[in-house]
């Protein structure tokens, strides 16, 4: 794996899951799988939005929202370029997971609205050659976009088989909440 070079100028837009379903979320991961506290994520949020350029006319944004993911809408996967689909590379247990929303839930129409916000931003001069953001696509980072929570860190021992925790997920939690839409305008120097 290839060192990450980290980038002089970032931009991020996410929802936050509300501390009540965070707070559940850890509850499963702890009780049903006795995963240690250090390898659950924290701050949990579903990326919206993400580039690796200057965005001078983007401003931070930390404002209320309502929004509510069904977790029948989710599917598990590797927290890695192609971990939605179980390869024999890409180890569970030695990854991050998370999971992805379903092209069909009904979130993705509320997550695009949000998305275009910051996506309208992309002029040609930011662009170069790209082509701009959609809502499958993104002009930097990752080439397809998948709105995703990050749930836990590499080393948590889980089955191979994500679908058996994702079945225990959905039977035990039936929705997870936003609370919070921020945006992030971070300049590494």
């Amino acid at each position: 794996m290839k060192p990450r070079v980290l980038s002089q100028f970032e931009v991020w837009a996410e929802f936050c899951v509300s501390r009540k379903s965070e707070e559940e979320i850890f509850d499963f991961f702890r009780s049903e799988y006795g995963i240690a506290p250090e390898l659950i994520a924290k701050n949990l949020h579903l990326t919206v939005y993400h580039s690796r350029r200057p965005m001078p006319t983007i401003k931070a944004v930390s404002e209320s929202c309502h929004l509510t993911v069904d977790t029948m809408d989710l599917k598990f996967m590797v927290m890695a370029p192609g971990g939605e689909n179980p390869r024999l590379d890409l180890i569970p247990s030695e990854r991050k997971i998370g999971v992805r929303v379903h092209k069909k839930s009904v979130l993705r129409a509320k997550i695009y609205k949000y998305r275009n916000r910051l996506a309208i931003h992309e002029t040609k001069r930011i662009l170069g050659h790209r082509k701009p953001s959609s809502n499958s696509r993104n002009a930097f980072g990752a080439r397809h976009f998948q709105p995703h929570i990050s749930l836990l860190k590499a080393g948590t021992n889980v089955d191979d088989d994500l679908t058996i925790i994702g079945n225990a997920f959905r039977d035990s939690i039936h929705s997870i909440n936003f609370d919070r839409f921020l945006i992030r305008v971070k300049k590494n120097f």
